[in-house]
């Protein structure tokens, strides 16, 4: 079964920006359809797609998760990302392709559970996409990173230093990882922010993604 999920289309006559933003555990594509409606304001040229993840959440059956943060065995959460990335996969490809658009004109924002699967899925084509940009997100599996990665992405972790859910020190080893791989990382930590969306954090986003795109549309 393919992913639903909610789309704003670009409001330009023209589109050349793809941009997914993934929700994160327990949550849907409703919590953060805020953020595309802002940023559109800003990239009229990007068409934003939202999808739920595939699976009804375990500790709220009116949310969804990319996989089950209550399980105890750590290959079954594997074996459920990597069918969540599959169909995510499917999607994006497919979104590409009505868009005629490339990988370099796509870019992923995810928040906690949403960060760990953008990475996931950025790392493991074999073409560089845009960006990441990571809300209160890490690394998921650093093993299954490293069977899967083909290709490094500029990324940017976006942390408040009170989240309770996702430490900071878990997004710091993150970033340590990525430059010891020598990706483009980079990383802002904002004060007394739990785990959530500041709007200074909305701002610093847009101006990643921005950058981000510029760099590589001149680049290829």
């Amino acid at each position: 079964m393919s992913l639903k999920y909610l789309e704003l289309k670009n409001t330009s006559n023209r589109c050349n920006k793809l941009i997914f933003i993934l929700h994160g555990y327990g949550a849907d594509s409703n919590d953060l359809q805020s953020i595309a409606t802002y940023w559109q304001r800003f990239l009229p040229e990007a068409y934003f797609c939202l999808p739920n993840a595939p699976n009804i959440c375990q500790i709220n059956p009116k949310g969804f998760e990319w996989f089950d943060l209550m399980q105890t065995d750590n290959e079954k959460i594997i074996e459920e990302s990597l069918i969540s990335l599959k169909k995510l996969e499917n999607l994006i490809n497919e979104k590409l392709e009505i868009l005629n658009l490339k990988f370099k004109n796509l870019f992923l924002v995810g928040f906690s559970q949403g960060t760990m699967v953008s990475i996931q899925y950025a790392i493991s084509q074999s073409k560089e996409i845009a960006g990441v940009v990571g809300y209160s997100g890490k690394i998921f599996d650093y093993e299954l990173f490293e069977k899967n990665f083909k290709s490094k992405v500029k990324i940017k972790f976006l942390h408040g230093n009170k989240d309770e859910i996702v430490s900071a020190e878990e997004m710091y080893k993150s970033v340590d990882f990525l430059k010891s791989k020598k990706f483009h990382v980079d990383y802002k930590v904002y004060e007394n922010l739990g785990h959530n969306i500041s709007p200074q954090g909305l701002s610093d986003g847009l101006k990643f993604i921005k950058k981000s795109f510029d760099i590589s549309l001149t680049c290829l």
